[in-house]
């Protein structure tokens, strides 16, 4: 129920406002002397008054006068009373139940005295029900998941660029490693060459058949001198083995 339109309260509602209100009254008759100086029972104590206060502007607004002069006058008058019923529910939504519910909570949690916070947390609940705080709490609560939600999907919206958009400029895609191309190694000869030897073409065959002299000297500065002699004696040994399969082979 719209705060606006509280005051259209049916018969049953507002005998049920009635009845909290008497609820109300006779717990603070039996709680006063032991209560009276908690820090709970000051909340009870605005709770109570403000709901007494609502009770007897609503009885205002249900009483029919007699008389055409009084029921002119009293048409001026309630629309002063709707105006301050107003104010004072607006105020309810926005500053007090939510004080009332966390003093009353507390109460709640509290072991000795757990039944009276949970008398007042059911009185609270259904007070506000039946004034339409509760139906505008929900409406306020599903404007703003409304609202998180419109922002969520703006921000993630695809082709969008954002902190969490899918815009392609954007979009995280990783980082190319580039290697160096300037200096490569021949895994078979061990010899380093350069790219530009590399895209020079074919070897000449005639390059080739110098040995591993120039090899070595067009590697001195590059590579090790440990390295140097390890592939020296290896192609050295290579030209043993061959001489000594040719010397066989003669046999053969």
């Amino acid at each position: 129920m719209d705060l606006l339109h509280v005051h259209q309260l049916s018969n049953e509602d507002f005998e049920m406002l009635q009845h909290l209100n008497d609820i109300l009254h006779l717990f603070q008759h039996r709680n006063k002397n032991q209560h009276r100086r908690s820090v709970w029972w000051r909340h009870f104590s605005v709770y109570k008054k403000r709901l007494e206060q609502i009770v007897s502007r609503l009885s205002e607004l249900r009483e029919v006068p007699s008389t055409h002069l009084a029921r002119t006058k009293k048409q001026a008058e309630d629309e002063s009373v709707k105006f301050h019923l107003q104010q004072s529910l607006g105020l309810w939504r926005d500053v007090l139940v939510p004080g009332w519910q966390h003093a009353f909570s507390q109460l709640a949690a509290d072991g000795r005295f757990a039944v009276l916070g949970l008398v007042l947390l059911s009185v609270l609940a259904e007070s506000c029900r039946l004034l339409g705080i509760t139906a505008a709490f929900e409406d306020l609560g599903q404007h703003e998941i409304e609202q998180v939600l419109e922002q969520f999907g703006e921000e993630w919206q695809p082709g969008r660029a954002g902190p969490g958009g899918l815009d392609k400029q954007r979009e995280d895609v990783g980082e190319v490693i580039i290697r160096d191309a300037e200096v490569g190694t021949d895994a078979v000869t061990g010899v380093t060459t350069t790219s530009s030897a590399k895209a020079s073409g074919p070897h000449d065959p005639a390059s080739q058949s110098k040995g591993p002299e120039k090899a070595v000297s067009s590697v001195h500065t590059k590579r090790p001198a440990s390295k140097i002699i390890i592939g020296i004696k290896n192609k050295t040994k290579t030209k043993k083995s061959n001489a000594i399969d040719d010397l066989f082979d003669g046999f053969g």
